[in-house]
């Protein structure tokens, strides 16, 4: 007797994806970089050795690039919605584009991004998203 397998619908592949997401607790702890309202986060407290801070989505907040440009990181900002970072820093390294699946006039891969800020890093990279819906 033959066996027939039913196919497997993009709706089963979905709910099976979700059924096995679960929250996971970091060894090391959590801190939080920037405020305590929006545009603060709850990161692992692991982050030594981390070069370089990327950040798209800039908008008026950035104290969580702020914090770590404090822990000796570089922060590199982008964001084509604005002209500018909300201030002016030395340590911020901005790029008035956005983020997208191509680079053109007004997008760049998250792959050009790095390689052009830091063609030669082999070092661990922090990446944080924050584009209120663009996700």
């Amino acid at each position: 007797m033959d066996s027939v397998s039913t196919p497997i619908t993009e709706a089963d592949a979905l709910r099976n994806l979700i059924s096995r997401l679960a929250p996971v607790s970091p060894s090391q702890g959590l801190i939080r970089l920037g405020p305590a309202g929006d545009g603060g986060y709850l990161v692992p407290e692991d982050l030594e050795g981390i070069e370089a801070c990327f950040s798209p989505g800039v908008g008026r907040t950035f104290g969580f690039e702020h914090d770590c440009v404090e822990l000796g990181m570089q922060a590199f900002l982008a964001d084509k919605s604005v002209n500018r970072p909300p201030a002016a820093d030395a340590a911020f390294h901005f790029v008035q584009k956005y983020i997208g699946a191509t680079t053109s006039t007004d997008f760049m891969t998250l792959d050009d991004w790095v390689a052009t800020s830091l063609p030669q890093s082999q070092s661990d990279l922090l990446l944080q998203i924050d584009v209120e819906g663009y996700e």
